[in-house]
Parts: structure tokens; C-alpha cells; sequence
């Protein structure tokens, strides 16, 4: 009798001490990253930016990331009839969703608004001591859409290509992941 006390507790005791299965723990899925990224556009006038790309910080969705982006031209002057005066200026504004094929390379893809503005004087001032010329500003927004890749290169490196339809040309990027 003693036997089978000493077996039932023998078995009871060591039934906590099983082998752990990590066939059913789910994967180690990447560390959330932040990527900030310097951008060159060459549309109609040169255009400079920064973009803001994190990879999601939920650990369910851990390959899937998103972006904001902006960038703007310098200002160009434009010839007008004297005194007048006229500039152009471009701005892009992005946003989109990202996803990781591998650890360093991922595709991004979203829209896109590119933003002309075209300022000129009326060559109109008003009869008053110190007084500045009137200003009219027009703005047109063609919305458009963009993809392209983005791949780390070492530990914090990150390059950037892609396509953007609005301004009809590439998107170039360089910037630190961390």
C-alpha cells in the first residue's frame, strides 16, 4: 500500500515539471522602430522634406507601420509687370500605411496632396503712410498616391525609394532608424 502512496505522489508532484511546448507560444516579432528621414523630391521645383515612419508598436500587428511625411519647395520668383511682384511655392503633404517583408526591408504605400501656390501683389496700395501692397494667393491641390521601399542598411541606416503620382517623380530618402 505504501507503494502506490509513494507512486500517487511521485506523480503528482512531477506532473508540474513536464517539459514546457513552445510549439503553441506565438513568434518573437520585431522591436517597434521609429524611422525619421530626410526626402528629396524632384517635381517641378526641388522639394525637401521630412518624413516620420514608426513601425506599430502593437505586438499583434508588429510588421505593419505607418508614415507622415511633408515637404516644400523654396519659393521662386515669378516676373510680373512692375511694381508687382509674384512668387510660386510647392508643398507635399504624405501619409500612408507600411509593411515589413523582412526585418530591414520594407513597402510603403499611401496618398499624397501636392500643393501649388501661386502668390502675386494687385499692384493696389491703399493711400496710407507706410502702407504694403495687397496680396492674392492661389492654391491648387492635386491629390495623388505613392509606393515605394524603404530598407535599413546596417543597424539605424535607412534608404528610401519610391514613386509619387501627384508630382509625377520620385521620392528619394536617407534618415536614422532607431
Amino acid at each position: 500500500m505504501i507503494r502506490y502512496l509513494i507512486a500517487s505522489l511521485f506523480a503528482l508532484t512531477c506532473h508540474g515539471v513536464m517539459a514546457n511546448d513552445f510549439s503553441l507560444e506565438p513568434e518573437t516579432k520585431p522591436a517597434p522602430v521609429m524611422a525619421v528621414t530626410l526626402d528629396y523630391i524632384p517635381a517641378a521645383e526641388d522639394m525637401y522634406g521630412v518624413t516620420f515612419a514608426p513601425r506599430h508598436y502593437d505586438r499583434d500587428y508588429a510588421d505593419w507601420g505607418y508614415y507622415i511625411g511633408y515637404a516644400q519647395s523654396k519659393k521662386e520668383d515669378v516676373y510680373v509687370e512692375p511694381p508687382g511682384e509674384a512668387y510660386t511655392q510647392d508643398s507635399l503633404w504624405r501619409f500612408g500605411v507600411s509593411y515589413s517583408l523582412t526585418s530591414e526591408l520594407s513597402l510603403y504605400g499611401g496618398a499624397t496632396a501636392y500643393i501649388t501656390e501661386y502668390s502675386s501683389t494687385t499692384n493696389i496700395v491703399p493711400y496710407v503712410v507706410g502702407a504694403e501692397p495687397v496680396w492674392e494667393t492661389d492654391k491648387n491641390t492635386t491629390w495623388g498616391a505613392e509606393v515605394g521601399l524603404r530598407y535599413v542598411l546596417g543597424k539605424h541606416l535607412t534608404l528610401g525609394a519610391g514613386y509619387n503620382s501627384a508630382t509625377e517623380s520620385a521620392i528619394f530618402s536617407i534618415g536614422y532608424s532607431m
